[in-house]
């Protein structure tokens, strides 16, 4: 009997045992099970995050891209927009207010006038060019009177100053205080006679014989003498000593005139001589058309 319930006993346990293993397997096999899945979702949960990452890069490169185009366009539009202005700032002061041949520094160049001539050598932007000129000099006296300083400091007339030295152009600005003459034949005679002392002194030079600049509204309407009448029918005699003595003739009326053909009020305080501005303009005319 004693034996029978040992045998019971121990079957009891084999079963307990056995149970025990079951659950045990069946608890490995489940936290196997969990571990693969985990690592499924884990993988999956990883690409989303890679592709997410990837696209929002993607998302800012464009966005920085954009960010960039939008930022080059503005750059684009505010050049665009100060050359604009630039221009339109040149336009406003008038087309000569610089010259278009910007090298060229007038070394070899002399400027022979009147008081308009002075106020060009006050204003002018390059140093190297000569002038000889005095206020109140006209056609009469530029061969004798000596107002001209000379390179050794002394006075001198001015084909005294021309006698020192070659030049490669010769501008000649007289006109402006000869108006009241009363016979352009007179004003024609002593212009004959200035320019072919020059063409004597200066054989290998270019010689331009510069037209009379148009005065102020102002001043033509009190003017009996100096006028733009006057101003075109000496201007026309100078034209025509040119022509007879070969050498060239060059009207710069564009460079300072109005639409109206008068020298702006605010070009002049009298009417007549150029303020700084409008002297370079005549000056910057003449660079660009000899």
């Amino acid at each position: 009997m004693e034996q029978d319930n040992n045998e019971k006993l121990a079957r009891q346990r084999k079963k307990r045992v056995r149970a025990q293993q079951n659950f045990i397997t069946a608890l490995c096999l489940g936290c196997m099970l969990f571990t693969v899945g985990w690592s499924v979702y884990a993988v999956k949960e990883d690409k989303i995050a890679e592709a997410g990452t990837s696209n929002s890069s993607v998302a800012k490169s464009e966005s920085s891209s954009k960010a960039d185009s939008s930022e080059t366009d503005k750059k684009n539009k505010d050049e665009s927009s100060q050359s604009d202005s630039s221009a339109a700032e040149i336009n406003s002061k008038g087309e000569y207010s610089r010259p278009a041949d910007t090298e060229d520094d007038l070394s070899d160049a002399v400027f022979i006038g009147d008081s308009r001539t002075v106020g060009m050598m006050n204003s002018t932007d390059k140093p190297k060019a000569t002038f000889l000129c005095a206020v109140g000099l006209n056609i009469d006296t530029a061969l004798t009177s000596a107002d001209i300083t000379l390179e050794n400091g002394n006075y001198g007339t001015i084909p005294d100053a021309l006698a020192q030295k070659q030049y490669g152009r010769v501008y000649i600005a007289f006109g402006t205080n000869e108006m009241g003459w009363p016979y352009i034949d007179t004003f024609k005679e002593h212009y004959t006679e200035l320019v072919s002392k020059i063409v004597e002194l200066q054989p290998d030079a270019k010689i331009y014989c510069l037209g009379i600049l148009p005065v102020t509204a102002s001043k033509d309407a009190e003017g009996e003498t100096v006028n733009n009448a006057n101003a075109e029918t000496f201007s026309q005699a100078i034209s025509e000593v040119a022509a007879q003595l070969g050498v060239n003739y060059l009207d710069c009326s564009a460079a300072v005139e109005d639409e109206n053909g008068y020298l702006p009020e605010e070009a002049s305080t009298d009417g007549v001589h150029l303020n700084s501005e409008y002297c370079l303009r005549w000056q910057n005319f003449i660079i660009d058309n000899t």
